[in-house]
């Protein structure tokens, strides 16, 4: 399966859940997607707490800059509103960096790897929790 990694599951692997260590072993193809590495780093930065802030910058640093990242094209953003913008409308709390993940995702055929399932799958996007 050729996946494309939301940032609450690198938060994850951030803060050691064995589920993450045993799922990214096992991977074939992943990727993540600029937008998502500067989304785990605003969660990085609003931390007030300094030794975290060191733990997350060193994951980023260690684990986050290795994976591959789907570049997003200029229509990504037509589309990403496009598909929040319906997912709102319809009662969801999808996000344009959610929208963005997603018209990436659906162009390169990729699953989104996320535990924010409901929001994917409300934009028509194939999603799996792979922490599950």
């Amino acid at each position: 399966m050729r996946w494309l990694i939301d940032s609450d599951v690198l938060i994850e692997g951030e803060r050691g859940n064995p589920a993450f260590a045993q799922w990214a072993a096992s991977l074939g193809e992943f990727a993540t997607a600029d937008i998502v590495r500067a989304e785990f780093l605003i969660g990085v930065h609003m931390v007030n707490d300094k030794s975290k802030r060191v733990k997350g910058e060193n994951f980023y640093r260690e684990y986050i800059l290795k994976i591959p990242s789907f570049a997003n094209e200029s229509g990504d953003y037509e589309i990403a509103a496009r598909l929040a913008g319906e997912a709102r409308r319809n009662g969801s709390k999808a996000s344009l960096v959610d929208g963005l993940l997603a018209a990436i995702a659906i162009r390169t055929g990729a699953t989104v790897g996320t535990r924010n399932l409901a929001g994917f799958k409300a934009m028509g996007c194939p999603c799996q929790n792979p922490l599950e």
